[in-house]
């Protein structure tokens, strides 16, 4: 009967295991590829790459969270089974790393599907140099910008604008491009 049991133990242990691996590597497919998706380079070498992207995390919007409940449940079917009092260094390490990548994922994509980019022609109000920062106030936003774009732009001049502002935070922004009208 002893023999049966650690069996049992054994894979309870592996399926608890086998889950957090694939819960992990879901998570982390996703943030790569969130990450990946924004870069504007890949979108303008193919479009189609760029939309790819975004696949894993589609994938772990849907597959993510019962996938985190079959690993919740496994880890505690794998406990009761044991019949540890206590849970090992290496369990309670893991499942940390678990819980702190759900939440950094949630942060993250939280933030940055609060992002706006903004184009047009607008004028720049005025240059400030804070903190060791360049930025321009357009619209009423303090946009960071380069050391060379902060000398080229003038103030109280009108340029062709595009840049990416948090509705979180709508004060601030960081551009993208700029060119002076002809």
């Amino acid at each position: 009967m002893d023999l049966n049991k650690e069996i049992e133990v054994k894979k309870s242990f592996k399926a608890h295991k086998i889950a957090l691996y694939w819960l992990l590597a879901l998570i982390y497919l996703s943030i790569i590829g969130l990450q990946l998706g924004r870069i504007q380079a890949i979108a303008d070498f193919n479009y189609s790459l760029h939309e790819i992207m975004y696949l894993p995390f589609n994938i772990t919007i849907f597959v993510g969270p019962p996938l985190f409940l079959l690993y919740i449940f496994l880890l505690v079917h794998y406990l009761r089974k044991s019949e540890r009092k206590k849970t090992s260094f290496k369990t309670v390490v893991q499942s940390i790393l678990i819980v702190s990548s759900v939440v950094f994922v949630f942060v993250i994509t939280g933030h940055q599907f609060q992002e706006v980019s903004t184009g047009g022609v607008f004028k720049v109000e005025q240059k400030l140099y804070e903190d060791r920062k360049y930025y321009v106030v357009i619209d009423d936003k303090k946009v960071r910008v380069s050391h060379n774009e902060f000398q080229l732009v003038e103030e109280s001049q009108q340029y062709l604008i595009s840049f990416i502002w948090n509705k979180r935070t709508p004060d601030r922004g960081r551009l993208n491009t700029i060119e002076p009208l002809d």
